[in-house]
């Protein structure tokens, strides 16, 4: 189940003149969902991949974001359109190639906390895959400190 923490966004004194007057109060503002992360993996060869995305549902619903990978053979820049939250630490986060449009990438990414233990992971992008069609066979445990990667399902 979701829940949405709201803050309240003026101060109580502009909420009781606005009561007074008959005025509307202003709306409040409702925190975003979002997903960053940064860091390094290896697939099990000798070349690292590194990596770095940043994402937020706006309140629309629409989906903002970049996410980026490299490594010695790919460099890949994906305009983040979607991101589907399988639990609140585990998001699917997908787009299309910048160079590329038509072609359409997605990965997974867990945030196992701040601890350290057991290591956030991600996967590395799948080409062809959406939010919605997204399915990978393995994870990568990022390399660092263990806490590379936040997900924040408010």
């Amino acid at each position: 189940m979701r829940t949405i923490r709201i803050t309240l966004a003026v101060p109580a004194l502009v909420l009781a003149v606005a009561a007074l007057t008959g005025m509307s109060p202003p709306e409040r503002a409702v925190s975003e969902d979002r997903a960053m992360g940064h860091g390094r993996f290896t697939t099990g060869g000798s070349a690292v991949t590194r990596f770095v995305f940043n994402v937020r549902v706006k309140s629309g619903g629409t989906v903002d974001g970049r996410a980026r990978f490299r490594d010695n053979g790919l460099d890949l820049d994906i305009a983040v359109d979607c991101m589907t939250f399988v639990n609140s630490t585990t998001v699917i986060i997908g787009g299309t190639d910048v160079d590329n449009p038509s072609t359409s990438y997605a990965f997974r990414a867990i945030d196992n906390g701040s601890s350290g233990s057991p290591a956030d992971q991600i996967t590395l992008p799948q080409n062809g895959q959406t939010c919605a069609t997204f399915n990978t066979l393995g994870n990568w445990s990022v390399i660092g400190s263990g806490d590379d990667i936040e997900v924040r399902d408010v």
